[in-house]
């Protein structure tokens, strides 16, 4: 993990948003560190299942880069991960412990794992034997329940079996994203280990002095930074001490129209309706809250081409 260094800021694997589009907007504008792909589950990528090396796919502007996948069976995941490197060559492979969605838990995996210790340090364990030259890292919740809180007890088994870096997120999976997260289980967490622990959940409204003098080597932030970049920015203006100027509504709708032309990948009509409908979204969240928004969101939930989008968007400029 050579590439870390105090203070790395996390842009946060969101299934469905944090495509190679959203992460590269997030690091041209300034303020991400790394990335991490879209969580694929192994078996998906042993069967080399329609498109899960394209959702893998990263370009070298987005490193460093982590490819993170979920599974419950060490020897699957170990030999997703040994396919993964001979593909991709990611800066680290990321095992996700954390995720409270249904299909996730159903297969055993996510932050169901979290109650099955041994089995999360086999997976890690199995990975990391099986890897030439790429660590294994680990995203993690504090626990199944209040009741069943894992950390840090799970954090240093995941260290003894070869995790060179954890996230944790300082919620259970039975709270999801509500309530708020323990910032003081994450702090003695991160003091029990030798390896960097990232923490997250609600980063960006921790105190400046919580986040200057925290034990973590970074932190991740995930929902509060959908169509919002900048948030990146003034997490990192408050740990140096610097103030933080608000986007314009012209900068707003430069990002946006940037995010759509590499969705685009360079085609000015004949988009994809898929691509049109994350285009659409995205663009509603860079903008909202500026000047002009509430007029131009009618506007762009009728697009169907770059060309048309583009038109909204010149009248910001």
């Amino acid at each position: 993990m050579d590439f870390l260094k105090r203070n790395f800021l996390f842009l946060a694997p969101m299934a469905g948003y944090t495509n190679g589009a959203c992460r590269r907007i997030f690091r041209e504008s300034g303020g991400a560190d790394g990335c991490v792909s879209e969580f694929v589950y192994c078996r998906a990528v042993l069967s080399e299942a329609a498109r899960v090396f394209e959702k893998m796919a990263f370009d070298d502007a987005e490193r460093p880069f982590g490819i993170q996948i979920f599974g419950s069976d060490p020897s699957e995941m170990a030999d997703a991960a040994s396919l993964i490197e001979e593909r991709l060559s990611p800066d680290f492979i990321d095992v996700n412990f954390g995720c409270p969605a249904p299909n996730a838990v159903g297969a055993g995996a996510g932050s169901a794992l979290l109650r099955d210790v041994p089995r999360m340090s086999k997976i890690v364990s199995a990975m990391a034997g099986a890897l030439k030259k790429t660590p294994v890292t680990a995203k993690m919740r504090s626990g199944w329940s209040l009741g069943e809180i894992a950390v840090p007890r799970a954090a240093l088994a995941l260290q003894d079996a070869g995790a060179k870096m954890i996230t944790l997120h300082g919620r259970t999976k039975s709270q999801g994203y509500s309530g708020d997260a323990d910032w003081d289980l994450i702090e003695r967490t991160a003091r029990s280990l030798s390896i960097p622990l990232i923490g997250n959940g609600s980063a960006e409204k921790l105190a400046a002095g919580s986040l200057r003098g925290s034990a973590c080597a970074g932190f991740m932030i995930g929902r509060a930074a959908l169509g919002n970049p900048w948030v990146f920015l003034k997490v990192r203006g408050e740990i140096e001490g610097r103030e933080f100027t608000p986007p314009t509504p012209a900068e707003r709708a430069r990002l946006a129209l940037r995010y759509a032309r590499l969705m685009c990948d360079g085609r000015d009509s004949g988009v994809s309706p898929e691509n049109i409908t994350h285009i659409r979204s995205q663009t509603i969240r860079f903008l909202k809250g500026g000047a002009g928004f509430k007029k131009a969101r009618v506007e762009i939930l009728k697009i169907k081409t770059l060309d048309e989008l583009e038109n909204i968007l010149c009248g910001f400029f």
